[in-house]
């Protein structure tokens, strides 16, 4: 609603004071000055009114009130907790050199401060421990109050400026501002490992890019805000809540079953990679979608949600020829967002399959693999919210000689749908604090894009396929299926692309080539495929024989769900079936 929304946001998460640099200020003379859009501005408008609720975005929990609102109650859904966590690089070579913002009459403290610099960095190059350091706590603050000379006022950005010469004088106070938090962040991290009396420091890493060594500073924000907070979200987690300071007073948990028929793998794992670096696999999600997209077209004709990671879909979609080569970031996402590949709609992991109403009329949902943060990552975010805290210390997956690291496998039981018991092992961290946080971004992840079709109160029994092995609670099976099994033939696959995509399939080799070409490229694909098996040749024969009252080529409309609707027609059986 602002005119300079992201003007703004910018100025918000550096401290600055929206109102007084954007909106509506005195000057020195005692004179007013106001944004342009200042009498029309919607944002304001809001906060003149006798509302009762004020909708914000989730970002503003971090960050001041707008206007003068004073809620008595804060009302939060969907995931917030990982825009708490501070994740910073700083160059080593720059935390090292001398800044130039000091003045002569700095220059003790500033011997000082280098020093203590260059003390830090070879201790975290030695991998020795930061305790052995010879600072005291009282050290570390007054460096971390230097630091924080470098970030000058913003005086000079005045609400009635241009947006050119409002944009150039934030982007240097932005800099400064990132200078000056990431440094200071390295000593009040210091700080307070100095006055817990910890041997050492979870919260600072040394690593080494392609280009540089960088320090990462790993933090939690504090909560800016202390007003009652009631969080309306099913993926909530006590513990990561307690980590960021929130005061859990009463928690309550609904269990909703889905009102679905869920399908899962239990042989394939299907990671990110496996599918990126596999055409093979991205061409068994192909024949796996066709099927499905067929059934819901002889069915309700509701639609068919494919979920996966981001990158996956986008192969996907170079997979069928799409150029993204001229378009920009958004272009794709929108392109992505609103084009039907293989007769489905397509969705991947994180904010996009949050919330979202947009699929609950969808009959099913294929999910592509799984979403799964590196071993790094996850780490890093444990030592955000848990680092150098009491209590026992974070257990870190240990690099192999190449620096990779590897999850240990656990055993993890399905719910199944029928009471039986099946299990699977499958790679957890092994600190049960981290665990949390891949449980969040990996079951988690599925469970959210699983839920755009809104499975509790779906008004008939849809359709859900997992193809992860991994168990994602609240979903009990109904079949556990092998990978083979569940793909089935390329044949079957091609009838299915052909009568989705070209309305029409005749059961000739040259046809079931030119209805399918991602699944068989030419005519001695079709052959060669059909004499090595001979069960599937004899079925194409079968089809052949039961296409002749339709002029040898059956279309799409002359297909049924199943015989009871089947008169004169071909059954998803009929087309389908390997038996």
């Amino acid at each position: 609603m602002c005119a300079k929304a992201d003007l703004v946001e910018q100025a918000s998460r550096i401290g600055l004071s929206v109102r007084e640099h954007f909106c509506e200020t005195k000057d020195d003379s005692g004179s007013v000055r106001r944004c342009p859009h200042f009498d029309r501005c919607a944002f304001l408008e809001q906060f003149k009114s006798e509302a009762t609720c004020h909708f914000l975005a989730t970002a503003y929990l971090g960050l001041p009130n707008p206007g003068n609102v004073v809620p008595d109650l804060r009302v939060v859904d969907e995931t917030f907790w990982r825009e708490s966590l501070m994740i910073s690089d700083i160059d080593v070579v720059a935390f090292k050199e001398a800044r130039a913002f000091l003045t002569i009459f700095d220059g003790e403290m500033h011997m000082k401060l280098r020093a203590a610099a260059k003390h830090v960095v070879r201790c975290l190059e030695d991998g020795g421990p930061l305790s052995d350091l010879p600072y005291t706590e009282k050290d570390y603050a007054a460096f971390a109050q230097v630091e924080w000379k470098g970030q000058l006022t913003a005086k000079g950005i005045l609400p009635d400026q241009d947006i050119f010469t409002q944009k150039s004088k934030l982007a240097v106070a932005t800099q400064q501002y990132r200078s000056a938090s990431r440094f200071a962040a390295v000593w009040n991290v210091l700080r307070e490992a100095r006055r817990a009396g910890l041997p050492g420091c979870e919260r600072l890493r040394l690593l080494s890019t392609n280009k540089s060594e960088v320090i990462r500073v790993l933090l939690k924000r504090p909560l800016r805000h202390q007003e009652p907070m009631l969080i309306l979200d099913s993926d909530a987690d006590t513990e990561i809540l307690k980590a960021l300071g929130c005061d859990i007073r009463n928690e309550h948990q609904l269990t909703l079953r889905p009102n679905a028929h869920v399908v899962q793998v239990h042989d394939h794992q299907m990671s990110m990679n496996s599918l990126l670096n596999s055409k093979s696999n991205r061409d068994g999600c192909r024949m796996l979608i066709a099927k499905e997209v067929l059934r819901d077209r002889l069915d309700r004709n509701a639609g068919v949600l494919v979920g996966a990671p981001k990158s996956v879909v986008r192969a996907m979609f170079e997979d069928a020829g799409y150029d993204f080569g001229s378009m920009n970031k958004d272009e794709v996402t929108e392109t992505m967002l609103t084009t039907k590949l293989h007769g489905a709609r397509w969705l991947w992991f994180g904010s996009r399959s949050l919330g979202s109403n947009l699929y609950k009329d969808c009959a099913s949902v294929i999910v592509l693999g799984r979403q799964e943060l590196p071993v790094s990552a996850l780490e890093d975010q444990g030592r955000a919210l848990w680092g150098d805290t009491e209590g026992e210390p974070l257990n870190f997956v240990t690099p192999d000689v190449k620096g990779a690291q590897w999850l240990p496998y656990v055993e993890a039981q399905y719910e199944m749908a029928d009471g039986s018991r099946m299990a699977v092992e499958v790679p957890c961290h092994p600190d049960p604090r981290i665990r949390r946080l891949q449980f969040q971004s990996r079951e988690l992840a599925t469970r959210q894009l699983v839920e755009r079709l809104r499975l509790a109160h779906a008004p008939y029994r849809k359709r859900v396929i997992l193809t992860c092995n991994i168990p994602i609670p609240g979903l009990p099976i109904n079949e556990l299926v092998s990978w083979e099994a569940l793909v089935g033939c390329r044949v079957e696959a091609a009838i299915s692309m052909s009568l989705v995509e070209q309305g029409e399939v005749a059961f000739d080799y040259k046809s079931i080539a030119a209805g399918a070409p991602t699944i068989f490229a030419t005519v001695e694909a079709v052959s060669g495929y059909l004499k090595r098996n001979k069960l599937i040749s004899s079925r194409i024969k079968s089809l052949k024989k039961l296409a002749k009252p339709f002029g040898g080529t059956l279309k799409i409309e002359n297909c049924s769900l199943d015989a009871r609707h089947a008169k004169m027609a071909f059954t998803i059986e009929d087309l389908l079936s390997q038996d």
